[in-house]
């Protein structure tokens, strides 16, 4: 995870002041003539600079749940929980942290099939910010959280996607975070296990601690979520409730993410993305 500036006498939880991002996007190349139909099917494509976001300011207040929606394309929100973790730097304008945010964007595509399980658990903690010792005091109640069983030390290839998932939502929740920024599905796993999920992040809303939700379906955000943000057009289109954002979106818009389609967006947390600044603010 990129390093972060917090500030711990920050009133807010996390403040977006005048926030403005350019991101480089590819595009098909289009034109006519022989020239414009072979550049077509040899499939060209350039590359250019987008505004996302122009002059963005907003604050969220310490143990806010807020619903992170887009009016155009879902890739507004992912880009948005990027430059609240502080993986994304913006062109112009300043984010500030009371705390550490911890990003939760990929899961499955997180886990390497090369090492075992309990060496990945030591990567993605590692990533998201915790130490050595941390992990090893908190790999008891991973192994039990995430169920884990028997093939902690066996290679992580032989892990189905949604135990590979299990995983990573485990080890962000170890992490103790008192931020937490999410693309995709809040809570992970079959039925059993999201009722183990849904127990610990209620308990952590009443503690006070503050989550950033995207790409979730509308019934988790109106049982979740006290607030709605909805982005678009580079800017703030609706800070207010989530019936106001859903009324706005649509709420047949509104769908759950599958994890799988999540992993198709730039990784917050892989080093080699094109626009990555690993700097403080």
């Amino acid at each position: 995870m990129a390093r972060t500036h917090c500030d711990p006498h920050l009133v807010n939880a996390l403040e977006f002041d005048d926030v403005s991002l350019m991101m480089p996007r590819t595009r098909r190349r289009k034109g006519g003539g022989r020239s414009g139909r072979l550049r077509r099917l040899a499939r060209e494509s350039s590359r250019v600079n987008e505004q996302v976001f122009a002059g963005i300011s907003l604050a969220v207040a310490p143990g806010d749940s807020v619903a992170l929606m887009a009016k155009d394309r879902k890739a507004d929100t992912v880009e948005l929980i990027r430059l609240a973790a502080g993986t994304l730097v913006p062109d112009h304008g300043h984010v500030r942290r009371r705390d550490v945010v911890i990003p939760i964007l990929r899961r499955a595509g997180l886990i390497n099939a090369k090492l075992t399980v309990r060496q990945n658990i030591f990567v993605v903690g590692i990533m998201l910010g915790m130490s050595p010792d941390e992990i090893t005091e908190r790999m008891d109640w991973i192994v039990a959280t995430a169920g884990l069983g028997k093939s902690l030390d066996g290679y992580a290839r032989s892990c189905p996607p949604e135990l590979r998932r299990r995983i990573v939502w485990t080890v962000s929740m170890a992490t103790g975070a008192r931020a937490f920024a999410t693309q995709g599905s809040l809570i992970v796993g079959d039925e059993g296990y999201r009722e183990i999920g849904w127990a610990h992040v209620e308990q952590l809303k009443s503690d006070g601690v503050t989550f950033l939700v995207a790409g979730q379906n509308a019934h988790v955000m109106e049982r979740f979520c006290t607030r709605a943000i909805v982005v678009g057009g580079g800017g703030v289109l609706l800070d207010g409730s989530v019936a106001e954002a859903l009324a706005l979106v649509g709420r047949a818009q509104v769908q759950e993410d599958d994890d799988e389609a999540v992993e198709d967006e730039v990784d917050i947390l892989d080093p080699r993305s094109e626009r990555d600044d690993w700097r403080a603010d």
